[in-house]
């Protein structure tokens, strides 16, 4: 958690909000990988690895879609993690990120379970089942409770998520179903 704590310069890193309450700073910015670590490596060896891989995942292309839609590359990795999260299918993320999209621009709220798990799970996701009082739990990162993207990232999410949000399936659907 100390190498995590840590400051890194990388200039995607600067699109985080520094006023912003988000549990982990650093959380959506480790990329989920296989990578080979050495013996002598250190905790800031690892998540620089992982800074570094996100780095060469999130291309100046995909920075540049991301400036056409008017997102950060923080709002873009936010919204990701919770495609991450919800979509079980790879084929439903883009359609996931479409309703999303749909959602945000009518400022309706997202109303995604695992956000409410994120805070309420301290991002273990321990617990399958949300109730009813879960949603009341008073969190930046409940998109139950509040509208928009949660505060920040619920995960780290993979170049599949990443793409979806940048190139949501455009439709008119405010609501889908996932089977998992």
């Amino acid at each position: 958690m100390e190498a995590v704590e840590k400051e890194y310069e990388y200039s995607f890193l600067e699109s985080i909000p520094t006023d912003a309450s988000i549990k982990y700073r650093l959380q959506g910015f480790l990329y989920p990988d296989t990578y080979s670590v050495y013996e002598d490596a250190t905790a800031e060896d690892i998540v620089r690895l992982m800074l570094e891989q996100f780095g060469n995942k999130f291309t100046s292309e995909m920075q540049d879609k991301a400036s056409a839609q008017g997102k950060t590359i923080f709002e873009v990795v936010t919204e990701a993690s919770v495609v991450e999260r919800e979509a079980q299918i790879h084929e439903e993320r883009s359609k996931i990120a479409g309703v999303f999209q749909n959602r945000l621009e009518i400022n309706m709220r997202l109303q995604v379970d695992p956000t409410v798990l994120y805070p309420l799970t301290d991002g273990l996701y321990d617990v399958y089942r949300v109730t009813y009082a879960d949603l009341e739990i008073d969190s930046p990162y409940n998109t139950y409770k509040y509208t928009g993207l949660p505060v920040g990232p619920i995960c780290n999410p993979g170049i599949a998520c990443l793409e979806a949000v940048l190139e949501p399936e455009e439709h008119d659907y405010l609501y889908y179903h996932t089977d998992t």
